[in-house]
This record gives C-alpha cells, structure tokens and sequence, in this order.
C-alpha cells in the first residue's frame, strides 16, 4: 500500500472515530426511545460552535473547551426532550410527530445561530503537533481523536454492562413493556438516555471542530451522514453505527484522492441504498 494511500487511511479513522460518537448518540436514543432525533445534527453543530467561542472569544485551551461543549450539548438534550419529545411520547402517533418537532427545534437553533453569530465559517485551533510512523504522519489532534473516541467508546461499553443505568437501557431497548412490568421508570430513563445521547453528539462536535472547522452548515451535513451510519449499520445497533462509522470515514478519505467530495459523498449514498436492498435490517441489525 502506497503512503498516500496509508495516509488517508489514517486520515479518514480518525474522521470516522468521530462520526462514531455522533452517530452512537443517535443509536441511543433510537434504541431506548425508538424516535429518531432531527435536531441531532444541530447539537453537534452547537457543541463545535461551544468550543470556537470558548477558545476565541474567553482564551480557554482547548483541552479545557471540549467538556463545555458536552455540557452545552446536554442542556440542549434536556431541552429538546422537555419540549419535543417527552410531551409527545404518551399520545397516539406520537412517535411520527417527534420527526417534525425535533426537526422543528433543529431549524430554531440553526436559525438563531445564524442569527446571532452570522454564515461565517470559524477555524478551531486544536491539539498542536505532528506525529511520523513509517512515512505516515498524524497531526497531535488527529490522534486524539481516535484515542479519545475510543476511551469513551469503552466507557458507554462499561456503562452499559456494569451500572444499573446500562442495565436498565438495555431492557428498554428489548422490551419497553417487559421493562415496566419489573418496575423500571421508562419515563425517566428515556430523558436521561436522550439527555446523554444528546451531551456525546455535542462533545464529537467539539472534537470534530479542529479538522473539518466551523459553520452554521456543520449540523446539517453531520445529520445526514449520521444517519446514513445508522441505517446502514442497523437502527438501534451500537456495534453497526461504529462500524459503519470507521468504514464511511476511511472511504470518504480513500475516494478524496481520486474524485471530488461531492462525488464520494454520492458514492456513501449509494452504499447506503445498496444495503438497504440487500439488506433491509442493516449490516449488524436483526430482523424484526
């Protein structure tokens, strides 16, 4: 394999690993509450924007930056879940509506980011440095990326199979009925689970920040491919949304040296629908 080839390789896991975080967070909401989040995207784009005001305008380090841009994306899940999500769950079709109102609540955020901080583009000054291995360089925030992405990876794994919290997520996500007849809160498991789904998508917004740069466009382009990743990898399957995460990412990377961006990024869609044909369920998912 030739060191271009190698390099973007590299390049494109470690954009992967961070599609990753933000396609889990859409994973976990759909698994435990089985809506999908429209507004998804625009939490990722706030959790970046966090980290430019942070780093620009109050001179924080970027290290420092990135648990803000978490926590903003929190406060954004819990708000989203009060007003377009939890009121709707209890109704008939309710689940139908939270498409609209979650999308609904994606195009006032964007449109008062928009408004506020303006269409301009921001840089994002991340981790400074740059690694040499065999001829294959890696810059210090790139590997960060992929080194953070897969310590909080391991620790939704941990938190999924050793606290109570996980626990009970899972027997959510199997059987929303069996779950309360054991006497699980559904109720509030479900805004913690959209709350944390919605914190992780503004923390990979924030990692993600350096290496692709801010704009109010950011959200909805993190949107799309977000839900490609889960489609593909199966709705509902952790283990298929970071597959097919990595997998985008280094094929994103590998088609950049032969045809324009726009042209891969019809090349995913095309895997997308291809998958769906052969396989309904996705690559990792079951059927129901």
């Amino acid at each position: 394999m030739s060191e271009a080839l190698l390099q973007q390789m590299v390049n494109g896991l470690s954009v992967g690993f961070g599609y990753a975080l933000i396609a889990l967070g859409l994973t976990l909401a759909f698994g435990v509450l089985h809506v999908i989040n429209f507004g998804h995207g625009e939490v990722v784009m706030l959790g970046a924007l966090t980290v430019v005001i942070a780093t620009t305008k109050l001179g924080l380090p970027y290290l420092l930056a990135l648990p803000f841009a978490a926590l903003v994306g929190a406060l954004l899940g819990w708000v989203f879940n009060g007003l377009a999500v939890a009121p709707l769950l209890p109704r008939e079709g309710g689940r139908t509506d939270i498409l609209l109102t979650t999308f609904a609540m994606g195009v006032l955020a964007y449109q008062v980011v928009l408004s506020i901080w303006g269409p301009a583009p921001a840089r994002v000054d991340g981790l400074q440095g740059r690694f040499e291995l065999g001829g294959v360089g890696l810059t210090a925030q790139r590997l960060f990326i992929i080194g953070v992405s897969i310590a909080t990876l391991f620790a939704l794994e941990q938190l999924a199979r050793r606290t109570r919290f996980g626990v009970e997520l899972r027997a959510v996500a199997q059987s929303e009925h069996a779950a309360r007849v054991v006497g699980i809160d559904v109720k509030s498991l479900g805004s913690r689970a959209f709350i944390l789904a919605a914190a992780i998508a503004g923390f990979g917004g924030g990692l993600l920040a350096p290496i692709t740069s801010y704009s109010p466009a950011l959200g909805q382009a993190v949107l799309i491919k977000a839900f490609v990743i889960v489609v593909m990898g199966g709705l509902g399957s952790a283990l298929g949304a970071v597959v097919c995460a990595l997998g985008i990412g280094v094929i994103e990377a590998m088609l950049g040296l032969y045809v324009d961006e726009s042209v891969a990024t019809g090349c995913v869609y095309g895997l997308m629908l291809l998958t769906l044909l052969l396989r309904p369920q996705g690559l990792l998912g079951s059927r129901t």
